[in-house]
């Protein structure tokens, strides 16, 4: 962590997890004290917060982020929700920040998270940093990644801060390994104590996952036999994903009634789309949500599975869908986006 953000570690509060997945839903478990209480998710959000809470009897509260400023957290959305389930007798308990993002790709810059981080302060809240995607960066001198325990040491917050990080994403991929780990910061020693007793009944997580977090940690540095093939495949890699996100965002925003951020970061892109009172009628007839309406006729018409943005959250009467920026042959792909989405209009008209 030294070399990433200029502040040490210490190894005793890092934990080896089976995924970043298993430590998330540990934490939002040991934060989860009583029947009111919640933790903050943002909307849209990976589904894996809404299910933990919903495991653990905790209540999520959601807040907006901001599909005009390119899917930035807003502190004032934060305010409120806060303020909301304070009213109606929830205790919030912890914010959950997910940098970069998914299924936005969103990326926070050092001012917004020192906002968010004083927000903690002020609220007593736990912060949450899932900073899975922190490698899949696609414009690196204008968008760089930051970590929250670069800010909070920084700033010499007091804040309890907990950093999940995973081998599955970044240019491995090593998805079905389940290696992971969470990091503690300002977490006292009584309670890091109590939480290797739970884990201690526990089973370790994959030796494979484990061995695929110290490559994941300890890449090869100059002067080492592998480094020049790591670099070279690695700068690769990152070049062919920010040239997929770039073409394909560029291509669904021109599309009638689509409007698509280009995501700086992470592997997917969340356009959203116009459906016609026509195609909302049709999807109420055939028994669907409007948006999986239209994902299951794109997989129909093309065989691309998207995610309808109603699995992640989304305004009310807006409708979204998230695809992934890893697909090769990226001109062939977009065309059948391109070609499926121009019948659809053809058809049901624009919203």
């Amino acid at each position: 962590m030294i070399e990433r953000d200029g502040y040490p570690s210490n190894p005793n509060h890092i934990f080896l997890t089976t995924g970043a997945s298993g430590g998330v839903s540990f934490l939002i478990n040991m934060l989860i004290n009583s029947p009111e209480a919640g933790i903050l998710i943002p909307i849209p959000q990976y589904p894996l917060y809404t299910a933990c809470l919903a495991q653990h009897s905790g209540i999520a509260i959601p807040y907006l982020l901001d599909e005009s400023s390119e899917w930035s957290t807003s502190v004032e959305s934060i305010e409120e929700a806060i303020q909301k389930a304070k009213k109606e007798g929830v205790v919030p308990r912890g914010l959950v920040i997910i940098n970069p993002g998914n299924p936005t790709g969103a990326l926070l810059d050092e001012a917004k998270q020192e906002k968010l981080v004083k927000l903690c302060e002020e609220h007593s809240l736990v912060l949450l940093a899932d900073e899975v995607y922190q490698d899949n960066l696609h414009r690196r001198k204008t968008h760089p990644f930051t970590s929250f325990k670069k800010v909070v040491s920084r700033l010499q917050s007091p804040i309890p801060l907990i950093s999940f990080h995973s081998i599955s994403k970044g240019v491995t991929g090593e998805c079905g390994r389940r290696g992971g780990y969470f990091e503690c910061s300002n977490i006292s020693d009584d309670v890091i104590a109590f939480m290797y007793k739970v884990v201690s009944v526990s089973l370790c997580s994959p030796v494979s996952g484990q061995i695929g977090v110290d490559c994941l940690v300890r890449p090869p540095k100059p002067g080492q036999e592998s480094y020049e093939l790591w670099k070279k495949e690695t700068d690769a890699l990152h070049a062919a994903l920010a040239s997929r996100t770039h073409t394909m965002a560029e291509r669904l925003d021109r599309l009638p009634g689509v409007s698509c951020v280009n995501s700086p970061a992470a592997l997917y892109l969340f356009p959203q789309i116009k459906l016609s009172k026509k195609a909302q009628e049709a999807a109420e007839a055939a028994g669907k949500v409007p948006d999986v309406f239209y994902s299951l006729a794109l997989l129909d018409a093309t065989g691309i599975c998207v995610v309808p943005g109603s699995g992640f959250g989304q305004k009310e009467g807006e409708w979204h869908y998230r695809l992934t920026c890893l697909c090769p042959g990226v001109e062939e792909y977009v065309g059948k986006l391109e070609k499926f989405h121009l019948a659809w209009v053809e058809k049901y008209g624009t919203g």
